[in-house]
This record gives structure tokens, C-alpha cells and sequence, in this order.
């Protein structure tokens, strides 16, 4: 902040932000005769839009009291946009030489308060230098003849020219002037001192007092000290150094991009020698997916047996202790993450005076990340590696076991000869004041030491991306590395921004991009393109064609190739793109679809500059770029290829669709370009507002354990800020990351894990977490791999266990009422061998293997004869899953009578043995009970209810056992044996052995679950946990089963876990939960935070649960061929015959029957919500929308077309059809959320115009206060009111807007005017 005068004198207090649509009436206020004299009239709000900088300057009390737009090019109409350079020299204007698209901006549009007016100006300019480190100048354009207001005037001075519009320019020395940087002195030891002292004191501490004389005193020929000066004072130094450990940091770091840090040389050997055996080289992280696989065989550890003083050789004076600040000593050991550049290519021939230009080898969407993750959804992957054992064993469950990394070979390495090119920056420190203008130590550095062409920097991970190396590329860790530091390098090249340019391709720039894509997966993808895009501009469909190189010295160091984008109607329907821009200021023509984006790694800091030269030069505001799951038709993938810049564009959320009866809407039905069926992917976008917009960059290490609901919920919200930059999210998982959740929740399906495209923001690593090492904060892979974390998030869940035989004596009668709980639940050792036809079902792993395996299995069956004696396929439990697991063996061609659904007890005399209030009836519904009972009758399954198991007689096999047969108890008589051909266990649901000796070894609280605080702490700060692996400390009292995770919707805990963890990174929210001051009030609580400005030595809102609101589903597909969903509300779930008998339940709406497969139950609750929606379908019966019924969940009956009293008078016979009808669909659309919530912030505010008067909801809390009746006449003198206030227009007006807005979703409504 800082402070303005006024031409009167008072002052104010002002801050400076980036101006927001929502300012436009504020600015409108400020415009004045003059600035329509020199501006004309202009759309502001079209304005803030399109410019590629507008700045707000706002007081204490955030009024606005000046606005400025920034674009790239004049806006004047005789210029074209794209070539405005040529039009300045063809006008001879001054400076016209020494300004390019890099180095300018134009000033469109100024408006300040009176009397304010020259303060604003300066403050708006200073602001705008200081966040666009590059800029020079600030041109304005005026009509010939035009002065600028005085505010201007003294700011922009005119430029000698000869064409027909007047140019001002204001430059950066008279504001924001370079820094003078020299050589340190020992007499800069007293200016100094202070400014490391304010910082951090470790160094004095650990050195004295004059460890900074002592290191200018000491400077060498491979040794220097550096200080920024102004007025004569040193407000900034840098120590630099010659001697770097290269060879520790090749072993750390994806070097290749730079020439492993060395110069060329003859015997350096940079390709495998056998090519055959390249292509089991693993990719490595790329910028379009930033991803690092640590394979679970790969010790993480191996780093750790170095010698511990290793480090960069320049830095073991001083910068190899700790204790950073925010601006101080940056640089002591190397510590690896993923890359922010992404890609880890090898080295291209291709060079600049010198420098190795690199091209780089990508994962180019994540259709290449295959081998990052495992892969769920496709069958062919597991037909492929599992046929030959299923050939052999057909009766034996396929292995569940992690794959084997014992055949997959190291890539290859490069070796280089040369001497080193590189020297390090041991130690940095600078003002606050001038941090900004960080990179003018840069081109002083380099003349130290002309031989090196490579400057690096290493960072803790915990502290943030400071101004200077926001010029620096980051480098890609090594997947066994573990060091604690990031590692940051810079090219002498990259000094060279006058003489970057960005320019269309043309024919004689082939042979170069060729050398710089050489190296590029699917280069020739690229290649095909440019070859098009010269000789025909356009493909064969006519789709016009753009390509634009980035040109230094007359080297290509990149290339991007775009298009038009020709379904933007499906982008705008399928995904927010409205989050980032107003769609109606936006031509058609304006939308670009980037296919390919390659750009050198030494100008990687130009990333930004060249995707806004492509949309100005192009004549385009929007580009957006698709990442495609790993399953997609390669015809679609091949098209598209992004080795850098990701990580420069914003991720974009996918929307929820409206399931639409075509057939009934006829051609009320929206356009085809909205309904019709693309390939997935998610999408990746740029705007001209992004272009100078920087993200945080966070390189603290969170990991994931667990890819649950959950721990994916958590991952969606930390990677879709769009301005975060989290470069080390790491995912623990036993299948690395799925395409698909093998879940009842319906929480993530496949499609909306291909929108979120974790992979391309997340390393995976495929393996299980044994231990937990607080002290060094690591966690301990099975393997003995070791992963470094800052913040550890465990949201591993439950899991099915393979039962332990409990050894009752069956053949001495033993029944159920000789075991106690324990037996009854208690899952095998871990250490034991389980037999191989025993399968725990957690996982879609699992689930393919085992429809697979039915499959074979059912030709077998076929053959046997004898069904009395036949084997079976017993599944055990009487959760959810297993209903649903004996339909999938039915579906996979097991014959019913082959299948024994055996259900172990609910209750017996040693207590209960399930937690929840039902009774063990998963269904919770005496109708669907019925109904699926009968199901498993039709199809000739066996039930054998309250059976537990006691013995499994086993035979040797190959490889292991196989049980053949198994026993068990009951509540009077044993099952002595029942043939077996194998066994899906259901039960018990526990948490992982290993993860439970994980937690306890490590000290962490556990009392039967995890114990976590309501900001889902564990005693250990550093460690969060959620889900149902957890259960609230006993200080909450909220023991109760209804108070347990997996009663809540399982994407709203790991976005409420995501909203703990934010404030610490995120500094645009309001982190003050961690000092002890209470957060904003929610619905948890109604207790106030205090008296404003005293500190609270306790949060009075850590003291309660929090509140969870979002429905909890259920779906899946049941024996009978029913498809069943239910949605209730979150929290415990009393028996049916409970609710029914509460006098507060509510009102029930029945129609259809399970007979008919028609069933539609809905809740209505004594507030007039919908509560619980009951659905049991058939296919052939009619459809069931799920995603539309989920969407009914708490609204009121009066939205749905007055429900009650409809179905009252009889008009309703089907709920089905109902709900299917046109009027019904604005319902489910994904913004009608968004609408209640305005109409009711409309009444919640008194009328427009009539600020004394009450609110519409104040009245009506006051009434239901005095009398919680309101009679029939006090509802008439409210809708009265409500009428004669305008608020009833007001309503009806947001109503037309939401539709209006959203007609290309919803067509189907009349608009005023169409009747």
C-alpha cells in the first residue's frame, strides 16, 4: 500500500490490484468530459475484458479512485493490431527502434477521482513497471492535435513523428529505474548488515557478526560479491561462485536440457548406443503433464547415502547451512520436485553462439502417461498379461499383486566430457522496496565470468518463488532423488529479450524447427502440420491454419501452430470458460485451439510473452488446448502436442450436463454442437488477461496417500486454483492413479476423472506406505523407497479384507453364538499366504479380473453336469458391494445357481456387529429388499443369511494354494463344506493393517480410527487425514456412527480437507485459522468470534464438528436387472421404520412399483425439501437420469411445479415421467444452484430504492418468531408486499436473465416476445 495526495492536500491510503469486472460502475463514475475528449467512448467493461492489464487503485474503505487499461498494440483503427512495429517506423516516430511487443504496452483507457488524478497516474505506472519486469515503455496514442490531461501530461512525454497521430511515452528510468549493480565493497558491510539482520539472523548467528566483511574481503577470480546501489546505499547483494559439484547434480536433476551443465565436447555421448531398446526408456515430466513416476522399486533413499556434506562446492562456506527468508540467502544444497518447465528432453545439435538449444521430450497429453499410473477401465490390458495364467489355472483368481518393476531397465543417461558451464549463486539478498527489479543482478553476473554460459540457484522447498527466479527455468528431479531443495538455472541466452521475436512461420524456417522437434514424441504430427500450414494455410476441410515461430538472432528456438476452434459452443456447454472470461465479448473468430507449442528451455521465461504475440498477431483472445486420458483414439491424440507452457495456462472445470429426452423435446432439444458426443479430455486455456498474469509457485511437497474419493477430491481442488502452481503433488497409491473409481458413491465416474486429468499436474507413485518417518518427514514404501513430504494427507479409507477363518469347531456343531465380535470381523494376517482364488474386492483392478475370470469360468461351469455336487463362486458379506458384485458375476455369464451369496450376521450374543442403525440392511427399504430378494431367487443364487466363515480346505497349486471347499458356522447347525471354486470377500471393511501399523509406529493418535480435529489435524500439524480411515477426537463428542466421514459426500470432505490446507499457500485467503484467530462463521456454529482486535488464545470453532450439507448417493446394479440409486441426506441414517414413525418426517410421494421396475420413492421433509429420492429402475422399464435425480436433492417442492399439491389433486402418476417433462430440465441444469442462491440474497436485501424498509426474509422470520404458524392473512399482507415493492419483478427478471443466459442449454423455454 501507499499513499496519494490530493491537489487540496488530504491524503489516502491506496492500494493497487488488478482491476475486476465488478468494478466497471465505479469506474463509470469516475469518467469526466476529458477523458471522453481524448479516449472517446469506451466500453469499460469490454475493456477490462480485452486488455492485457487493467489496474484498479482502490482505498481503506475499497472505493475506486482510479482505473487504467494496458493492451498490447494502439487502438487506433489505421494500425493493424498484429504489425503495429512496421506502422511505428513507418510513421518515423522516436523510439520506434528500440520498442517491440516484448518491451511495450499502450496505454488505452485512464479515468481517475478528481483531485487525484496525478497521484493515481504515477501510482498506476509504477505498478504497472514493477509487475512487468520487461517493459520499457508506455506509449500513448492520441488523434493529432490532442493533449493529454494534465495527470498525463506530466507523465507522457510527446515523440517527433510524421504521421497523423500524436505518440507519448512514458519511459522506465523516470519511474522505475535499473538498478546500478557493481562490485561489493567492504564499506557496504554496515548498509548490509541491517537488511540481512531484518530478514533472518541464521547467518550471524552461525557465522558472527562479520561474515559478510569477511566474504566481500575474500573475493577471487572464482569468488565475487555483488551489490545493488541507489542514492548511494547498497539495498541488495548477491554472492556468486564458480566451483559447482556438477556431477551430484547431474545424479539429481533432469540436466539434459542444458548439456548436463557442461560445455560440448567430442566424446561426450549423448544417444543410447542400441536403438532397439529405447523405447523402454520411460518419458519424463513434461510441461503439458508435469508428471514424475517414482516406480515403487526405485529406493528414493539413495540420494540420503551420499556423503552428507555433498552440495554445490561454492555454497559450503556459507549457503549449505539453514535458515532462509523471504528475500534472503537463497541457495545451499539441490532438492529435486517436479519440473516447472515440465519436460526433460534430450539435447538437440542445435545451437546459439554456443549454447545447447534443446528440444525436449514430452509426454504430449495424457493418453502418453500411461506408464504413470494403472490403467482400470481397460480390459485389453489385462486380457493381454493375464490370459496365460488364467489358461493355466482357470479357476484361479488372476495375482493380486503390484506389478513387478524387476524388468523395466533404467533410462538412458547421458555422459558428457566437458569442462563445466556453469556457476552457482551462493547467496541473495534485496529491499523489499526494489525486490522487483531482482533481475538486474542477471547481465552483471555473467560478465564475471565470460566463460560460463549457466547460472543455478537452489531454494528450500518451503520458501516462496521470489521475483528473481521467476526468470529461472526450474529443473525436473530425478525420480530417486531426495534432496531439500529445488534447483533453478538460467542461460546467458535468455539475456538476449531485444532480439526475441515472435513471427509467422515460413518455408525456410522447416529445416530448423525440424533440428529443435527432433527429439519430440509424435514430431512428425507437428512437422505434418507446418508443412500444411506453407503450403496451403489451411487444412483440406478448409480450417484456417496458424504458425508462429519464436526467432532469436535468427535461430528458431520455437514454434506454436494453432487453429480456429470450431466447436466453442461445446466448450462454452461443457466447461466454466466463463470463470475466466465473458463470453459475449468474444468473437467467434477470436477462440483459437492450440495443437503444438515448443519452446527452448532457455527462453522458457518467454513462454507467456510468446503465447500473447500468437493471440495479438493472430487476432485471437482465447486459446485452449485439450489433454486426453490415456484410452482415447490415437487418430484424436496425434493432433495435439504441448512439450512447454502448461504450466502458464489455467486448468478449466468440466460442467455438469443436463440429461436431455431428445426424442421428447424434438426440436425444442438444444443444438447439436451442444449434445453431441466428443472424445473426453480436459481442457487448458489462455486469455489475453492470463498472458500477464503470474501464478504463485508453490514448491512444498504435499502428498497423497490413498487414491480415494476423498484424497481425489482433495487433488481436483488444489490443482483447479488457477493461480497455483503446485509443483510437487504427489499421489501414493497401491494402482497408481485410476481412470476410474471402483465406487457406489458416484462420486468421480470415468468421465470425470478424464476432465480433471490429475496426471498432468500430479506425480504417481504405484506402491503401498508401510511406515511414516516424522522426524525426517518421509514416508516408507513397501519396497524400502522413501518419499518426502512437507504436508502429508492420508485418506487411504477402508478396505475389504480377506476374512480369517475363525477355527470354530464345525464338526462338533459349533454355531455363531460361540464367537465373539472379534472372530466374526477379524481379517487374515498380512504375513500369511492368502489362497489364489481369494479376492478382497476394493479396486476397479479387482473388479476387471474378476469379470474376466466369470467369464472363462462360465464355459467351464457349462460342462459340468451334476449341479448338486457343482463348485461354487461364494461372495461374502451383506454390504452394498456385495449385491452388486453378484450381478457383475451374473453379467460376466456365471449361471446364478453357481453363485452362494453368504451373509454374515448383524447381531449376536456377544453384541452388534455392524455400526450402522439398519440392521444390516444396505438398502434400508423393505420394498427394495423385497425386490432384489426376489432377484436372487429368479436367478438361482443361493442366500445363506447369518453364516460365518470357519475353514477353507486348501489344495497346492503351482504358484501357491486354492481352496476347494469351505465351511461355516450358523445360528444352529454348521455348513460343514460347500464346494468352492472361489471366494469375493466383502467382509469385514477395516483399515489396512499396513496403514494402521503405519500410523501407530509413528505415534500418531489412534483410537479405532485416526483421531483428527475439525481442520482434520492429526497430533502431528504437519499430517491431515479424512475420510472413513478417521473418526473426530474424543473432546468433540461425536463418537456417534452418524458423525463418521463415510456418512458425508465424499468430494465435499476432500474439498473442505483442500480448504484447510490453502490458506497456507494460497495469499489471496485468509490463512488466520493457523494463528489462532477464528475464521469467518459458518453453519457449524453460531458462536461469535470476539471482541475485534483482541487475540484468542483458543478457536471457539475448533471446538465443533463441521457441518456437511451435500447429498450422499448411492448407486449400482442389482440382481433382477435393477439399476438403483439413492440420494439422502448426509449424517446418520436411522431404520426406515423409524423415519416413518419420527412426526417430524414429512410427507412420502410413491408411484410405480419394483414389479414394474417403474419404482420412484421421493421424501419430502417438514420444511417442504426433497430429503431422500429412492429409485429401482429396469433398463427396458425406463431410463433413469441419474444425474438429473441427484440435482433434486434439497429443493423445495415448490420449484418442482408445486409437487405436493399436484400430487394431492391426482395429477401424478409417475414420478419418472414427471421429471422428464421440458419445463422440469431448467432444474438440473448446473448453474440453476447459482439462481436460488441469488433470488434469495434478493430478498434477503430490503427493496431497491427503499433502503429503510425490511427485507421480504426479515418479515418472515419475524412472523414465524411470534407464531410458527403464519395464518392465511399473513401470508396475503407478505404477498402483497412482495408485489407492490418490485421484488416480484425483481425475481421474474433474474428468471428470464438465467434462462436467456443459459438458452443454449435450455431452448425449450419461451422467451417474452416468442408467445
Amino acid at each position: 500500500m501507499t499513499t496519494v495526495a490530493s491537489s487540496h492536500g488530504p491524503t489516502e491510503v491506496i492500494n493497487a490490484r488488478r482491476t475486476e469486472s465488478v468494478d466497471a460502475p465505479a469506474i463509470l463514475q469516475l469518467i469526466a468530459q476529458r477523458t471522453h475528449a481524448q479516449f472517446g467512448r469506451v466500453n469499460i467493461v469490454h475493456l477490462i475484458e480485452k486488455s492485457n492489464l487493467s489496474v484498479t487503485l482502490s482505498n481503506e474503505e475499497n472505493e475506486v479512485l482510479g482505473f487504467a487499461g494496458f493492451l498490447d498494440h494502439p487502438q487506433i483503427e489505421v494500425c493493424d493490431p498484429a504489425d503495429w512495429p512496421s506502422w511505428m517506423k513507418e510513421a518515423k516516430y522516436d523510439l520506434a527502434d528500440k520498442s517491440t511487443p516484448l518491451n511495450s504496452l499502450f496505454l488505452h483507457y485512464f479515468v481517475a477521482k478528481d483531485d487525484y488524478t496525478i497521484g493515481c497516474a504515477s501510482e498506476i505506472v509504477r505498478t504497472v513497471f514493477n509487475a512487468v519486469p520487461e517493459l520499457r515503455f508506455i506509449f500513448l496514442v492520441l488523434p493529432l492535435g490532442t493533449q493529454p490531461e494534465p495527470a498525463l501530461g506530466e507523465i507522457f512525454h510527446p515523440l517527433k513523428t510524421e504521421g497523423h497521430n500524436s505518440l507519448y511515452v512514458c519511459q522506465r528510468h523516470n519511474h522505475v529505474p535499473l538498478l546500478h549493480i557493481r562490485q561489493a565493497v567492504v564499506e557496504d558491510h554496515d548498509d548490509l548488515t541491517p537488511l540481512f539482520k531484518r530478514l533472518n539472523n541464521n547467518l550471524t548467528e552461525t557465522y558472527g557478526n562479520y561474515f559478510l566483511a569477511e566474504m566481500i574481503e575474500a573475493q577471487d577470480e572464482d569468488n565475487h560479491a555483488l551489490v545493488a546501489e541507489v542514492g548511494g546505499k547498497a539495498v541488495g547483494f548477491m554472492s556468486i561462485c564458480s566451483h559447482v559439484n556438477v556431477k551430484f547434480l547431474q545424479d539429481c536433476f533432469e540436466l539434459n536440457p542444458f548439456h548436463g551443465l557442461c560445455k560440448p565436447h567430442e566424446n561426450d555421448i549423448l544417444k543410447e548406443e542400441y536403438p532397439e531398446t529405447s523405447e523402454t526408456e520411460e518419458p519424463s515430466s513434461s510441461d503439458s503433464a508435469p508428471v514424475q513416476t517414482v516406480p515403487s522399486t526405485t529406493s528414493v533413499s539413495e540420494i540420503r547415502d551420499q556423503p552428507s556434506n555433498v552440495s554445490i562446492h561454492s555454497v559450503s562456506d556459507v549457503a549449505d547451512k539453514p535458515g532462509t527468508a523471504s528475500h534472503e540467502e537463497r541457495g545451499s544444497i539441490l532438492a529435486p520436485t517436479p519440473s516447472d518447465h515440465g519436460v526433460t528432453p534430450a539435447p538437440s545439435q542445435a545451437s546459439l553462439n554456443g549454447a545447447v538449444l534443446t528440444s525436449c521430450k514430452p509426454k504430449l497429453s495424457e493418453a502418453h502417461m500411461g506408464t504413470s499410473s494403472a490403467s482400470l477401465v481397460l480390459e485389453e490390458t489385462l486380457e493381454e498379461t493375464g490370459n496365460s495364467e488364467a489358461e493355466e489355472e482357470e479357476d484361479v483368481f488372476l495375482n493380486d499383486k503390484l506389478d513387478s518393476d524387476t524388468d523395466k531397465q533404467h533410462p538412458f543417461e547421458p555422459t558428457y566430457a566437458g569442462e563445466s558451464n556453469v556457476f552457482s549463486i551462493q547467496l541473495f539478498c534485496i529491499s523489499e522496496q526494489f525486490e522487483m527489479r531482482s533481475s538486474d543482478f542477471l547481465p552483471e553476473i555473467f560478465k564475471f565470468f565470460p566463460n560460463k554460459d549457466i547460472a543455478v540457484i537452489t531454494v528450500p522447498h518451503l520458501v516462496p518463488e521470489f521475483p528473481l527466479i521467476q526468470q529461472f527455468v526450474r529443473v525436473t528431479p530425478k525420480p530417486i532423488a531426495n534432496v531439500p531443495h529445488e534447483l533453478y538455472v538460467f542461460h546467458r541466452h535468455g539475456l538476449i529479450n531485444s532480439h526475441f521475436r515472435v513471427r509467422l512461420a515460413c518455408t525456410v524456417d522447416y529445416e530448423q524447427v525440424e533440428k529443435l522437434v527432433a527429439n519430440i514424441d509424435m514430431n512428425e504430427h507437428l512437422l505434418e502440420d507446418l508443412r500444411r500450414y506453407n503450403s496451403a494455410r489451411r487444412d483440406a476441410d478448409g480450417t484456417e491454419i496458424q504458425a508462429y515461430v519464436a526467432d532469436c538472432l535468427g535461430q528458431i528456438v520455437g514454434i506454436c501452430i494453432i487453429r480456429r476452434e470450431e466447436y466453442i459452443e461445446h466448450i462454452r456447454s461443457h466447461y466454466n470458460i466463463e470463470d475466466f472470461i465473458y463470453f459475449n465479448h468474444h468473437r467467434r473468430d477470436e477462440h483459437g485451439h492450440l495443437h503444438h507449442f515448443v519452446l527452448n528451455p532457455i527462453f522458457q521465461h518467454y513462454s507467456k510473452h510468446f503465447l500473447k504475440e500468437v493471440l495479438r498477431q493472430g487476432h485471437k483472445s482465447c486459446l485452449y488446448y485439450p489433454l486426453y486420458p490415456n484410452y482415447t483414439e490415437q487418430d484424436c491424440v496425434n493432433k495435439h502436442s504441448l512439450a512447454t507452457g502448461l504450466n502458464f495456462m489455467v486448468p478449466v472445470r468440466a460442467r455438469r450436463q443436463i440429461d436431455y429426452p431428445l426424442e421428447e423435446l424434438g426440436i425444442n432439444a438444444p443444438s447439436k454442437r451442444v449434445t453431441a458426443k466428443f472424445p473426453l479430455y480436459a481442457l487448458n486455456h489462455i486469455n489475453r488477461k492470463l498472458t500477464l498474469e503470474p501464478k504463485v509457485t508453490i514448491n512444498a511437497r504435499v502428498v497423497v496417500i490413498g487414491a480415494s474419493d476423498v484424497g481425489i477430491a482433495f487433488l481436483e481442488s488444489i490443482c483447479f486454483c488457477p493461480h497455483l502452481r503446485f509443483n510437487n503433488l504427489t499421489l501414493i497409491s497401491k494402482r497408481g492413479l485410476p481412470d476410474s473409481l471402483h465406487s457406489s458413491a458416484l462420486s468421480y465416474t470415468s468421465d470425470d476423472l478424464a476432465y480433471l486429468s490429475l496426471r498432468s499436474w500430479v506425480n504417481v507413485v504405484q506402491g503401498i506406505m508401510t511406515a511414516i518417518d516424522r522426524s525426517k518427514k518421509q514416508v516408507v514404501m513397501s519396497d524400502g523407497a522413501r518419499v518426502s513430504y512437507d504436508h502429508l494427507i492420508l485418506c487411504t479409507g477402508q478396505q475389504y479384507q480377506i476374512p480369517a477363518p475363525t477355527g470354530a469347531d464345525v464338526e462338533n456343531s459349533a454355531t455363531n453364538h460361540d464367537l465373539s465380535k472379534s472372530a466374526v470381523n477379524r481379517p487374515l494376517d498380512i504375513n500369511l499366504p492368502a489362497p489364489e482364488n481369494v479376492m478382497a474386492l476394493n479396486d476397479d483392478w479387482n473388479l476387471v479380473r474378476l469379470r474376466q475370470w466369470g467369464t472363462k469360468m462360465s464355459a467351464k461351469m457349462d460342462k459340468e453336469n451334476n449341479q448338486d455336487t457343482a463348485s461354487a463362486v461364494v461372495v461374502y458379506g451383506r454390504t452394498f458391494d456385495a449385491y452388486v458384485t453378484v450381478q457383475d458375476l451374473l453379467s460376466s455369464g456365471v449361471q446364478g445357481s453357481r453363485i452362494v451369496l453368504a451373509r454374515p450376521p448383524t447381531h449376536n450374543s456377544n453384541g452388534a456387529l455392524c455400526d450402522d442403525g439398519c440392521n444390516g440392511d444396505p438398502f434400508n427399504e423393505p420394498i427394495i429388499s423385497d425386490a432384489v430378494a426376489a432377484g436372487l431367487t429368479a436367478a438361482g443364487v443361493r442366500v445363506l443369511d447369518d453364516h460365518v466363515l470357519a475353514r477353507w480346505d486348501v489344495e497346492p497349486t503351482n504358484t501357491g494354494t486354492k481352496i476347494t471347499a469351505v465351511a461355516f458356522t450358523t445360528p444352529t447347525k454348521p455348513l460343514l463344506s460347500l464346494p468352492c471354486l472361489g471366494l469375493v470377500s466383502l467382509h469385514p471393511r477395516r483399515i489396512d493393517h499396513r496403514t494402521f501399523l503405519a500410523c501407530n509406529d509413528a505415534c500418531l493418535v489412534f483410537d479405532g480410527r485416526l483421531a483428527i480435529d475439525s481442520n482434520f489435524k492429526t497430533n502431528d500439524p504437519a499430517i491431515r487425514a479424512a475420510g472413513s480411515m478417521t473418526k473426530y477426537a474424543r473432546r468433540y463428542h461425536a463418537d456417534g456412527y452418524g458423525s463418521k466421514h463415510e456418512n458425508f459426500n465424499s468430494r465435499e470432505i476432500g474439498f473442505r480437507l483442500a480448504m484447510t490446507v490453502l490458506p497456507l499457500f494460497d495469499p489471496t485467503l485468509d490463512g488466520t485459522n493457523e494463528q489462532n484467530e477464528p475464521p469467518p462463521p459458518t453453519p457449524a456454529t453460531t458462536v461469535k468470534p470476539g471482541t475485534p482486535g483482541t487475540m484468542l488464545t483458543e478457536n471457539p470453532h475448533d471446538k465443533l464438528v463441521p457441518v456437511y450439507t451435500d447429498a450422499k448417493v448411492t448407486y449400482g446394479q442389482l440382481p433382477g436387472g435393477y439399476k438403483y440409486l439413492h440420494v439422502r441426506k448426509p449424517g446418520e441414517r436411522p431404520a426406515y421404520t423409524a423415519q416413518l414413525e419420527s412426526p417430524e418426517h414429512g410427507d412420502e410421494i410413491v408411484t410405480g412399483s419394483s414389479e414394474r421396475g417403474n419404482y420412484f420413492r421421493l421424501h419430502i421433509s417438514q420444511y417442504r425439501r426433497v430429503e431422500t429420492v429412492t429409485c429401482l429402475v429396469r433398463q427396458d422399464a425406463v431410463q433413469l437420469p441419474m444425474t438429473n435425480i441427484v440435482r433434486l436433492f434439497g429443493v423445495h417442492e415448490r420449484y418442482l411445479n408445486n409437487l405436493l399439491s399436484r400430487v394431492n389433486e391426482g395429477l401424478i402418476s409417475d414420478l419418472h415421467a414427471f421429471f422428464r417433462e421440458p419445463w422440469a430440465l431448467a432444474l438440473f441444469h448446473d448453474r440453476f444452484q447459482d439462481f436460488r442462491q441469488e433470488v434469495r440474497d434478493l430478498l434477503s436485501c430490503p427493496p431497491s430504492g427503499a433502503s429503510s424498509l425490511s427485507s421480504l426474509e426479515a418479515d418472515v422470520r419475524q412472523l414465524v418468531e411470534e407464531d410458527f404458524n403464519v395464518n392465511n392473512q399473513q401470508r396475503a399482507t407478505l404477498r402483497e408486499r412482495y408485489a407492490a415493492t418490485g421484488q416480484r419483478k425483481a425475481v421474474e427478471a433474474r428468471l428470464l436473465s438465467f434462462l436467456s443466459y443459459n438458452y443454449y442449454h435450455l431452448p425449450m423455454y419461451a422467451k417474452p416476445g416468442m408467445v
